[in-house]
């Protein structure tokens, strides 16, 4: 016999698809730089457009939202992109990202 109880104590989730348990936005830097058609359509692109005009970010936010869609739809990801990244987040990896590349030009030079 079970008491009525004993259904208030389960630990109910609060959403349908629980999130992911790794960093997110780090995961999908390093798909963005390692899928070779993702880098060469995307990537290389909003970068170079980037260097054209370094007060504009908005290619590269738009690169990596587009890249979370595609990431997503690659692993088969059900969470809604805007649960996975916030705005907040979307504009902390594009500052990684503009870290990394200026530092990778600095050693060329």
């Amino acid at each position: 016999m079970v008491k009525i109880n004993e259904f208030h104590d389960m630990d109910i989730p609060k959403e349908i698809i629980p999130k992911p348990d790794y960093d997110v936005p780090s995961d999908l830097l390093i798909f963005m730089r390692n899928d070779p058609m993702f880098y060469r359509k995307n990537f290389f692109p909003a970068i170079d457009k980037y260097k054209e005009n370094t007060k504009d970010t908005t290619p590269l936010e738009n690169m990596v939202k587009r890249g979370l869609g595609e990431y997503c739809n690659k692993f088969k990801i059900e969470n809604p992109k805007e649960e996975l990244m916030g705005e907040g987040d979307i504009i902390d990896l594009v500052r990684t990202i503009i870290a990394d590349e200026m530092e990778d030009q600095d050693e060329n030079k």
